[in-house]
């Protein structure tokens, strides 16, 4: 469901600028030939075209049909495939971009997915990866650990999904380029922060994200505690929902790791 078109372009939306910050930062440069794998809606393509210039090339691939015909509809050079077996020859771009696309896949698959940006990229071309961790998510008021214990369960659970323990691995992403042999690799985590009264369009956005988060949360063993906390989440009409109350305040952590080559 997190990969749905709504999701992705309505979380860009809400975390533009932090999200467009982080790109800034990647070390793509004007001129370059730079590939967005696994570009999903295709949000951050307009970005990474102004940052290549009319000198510079991009090319997007996604293993979504749908996502790839929306990128080509929209102007852009894109293909599908899979980050686990990249369709381009070795030393292909000057940058590799990957986005909230970890966190989808297993350790093993996470390993060989950067092996193959590590593949596709000239020597000295950076590789950066960009990917949420859920441990850095708090809403208030309300129990401070109500996440987290939601994202311990989850991951933990014998029937886990693969995103629900990828969620939660965002900042180990330095370790995990580094056993890629990429070299000089930095990591810079980043709070994405809110505070009541929100815009219309992001009220919106919690208001669907927290409703999900307490569906999941519905099937999990948690205490009876949680579980009424997160039945009151469902609605945001709800009287105590936290978004009504205007000392609310939600904080979400995406994680920005980029290596060499």
């Amino acid at each position: 469901m997190l990969t749905d078109e709504f999701w992705l372009d309505a979380h860009f939306v809400a975390c533009r600028a932090e999200y467009e910050s982080m790109l800034r930062t990647a070390g793509i440069r004007s001129g370059d030939r730079v590939l967005d794998a696994g570009c999903g809606s295709g949000s951050f393509l307009p970005l990474l075209s102004e940052l290549v210039g009319e000198s510079g090339r991009l090319e997007a691939v996604d293993q979504a049909q749908a996502n790839v015909a929306a990128a080509r509809k929209a102007g852009f050079q894109a293909r599908t495939g899979s980050v686990l077996d990249l369709p381009y020859p070795d030393a292909s771009f000057d940058a590799v971009w990957c986005a909230n696309v970890g966190q989808y896949l297993t350790d093993e698959e996470l390993a060989g997915a950067l092996l193959e940006f590590k593949r596709v990229v000239k020597p000295g071309g950076p590789v950066a990866v960009k990917d949420v961790d859920m441990l850095l998510m708090r809403v208030h008021p309300g129990d401070p650990f109500l996440l987290a214990r939601l994202a311990q369960v989850c991951a933990e659970a014998a029937t886990a999904s693969v995103q629900s323990r990828g969620s939660v691995r965002g900042r180990e992403l330095r370790r995990w380029l580094e056993h890629a042999g990429l070299m000089s690799v930095w990591q810079k985590s980043e709070l994405i922060e809110r505070w009541a009264p929100l815009p219309r369009q992001q009220r919106g956005f919690y208001a669907e994200w927290l409703a999900f988060l307490a569906e999941v949360a519905s099937g999990q063993a948690l205490p009876d505690a949680d579980l009424e906390a997160w039945s009151r989440l469902r609605d945001p009409a709800h009287q105590n929902h936290p978004l009504n109350h205007p000392d609310f305040y939600l904080c979400e952590g995406q994680v920005l790791a980029v290596g060499r080559k």
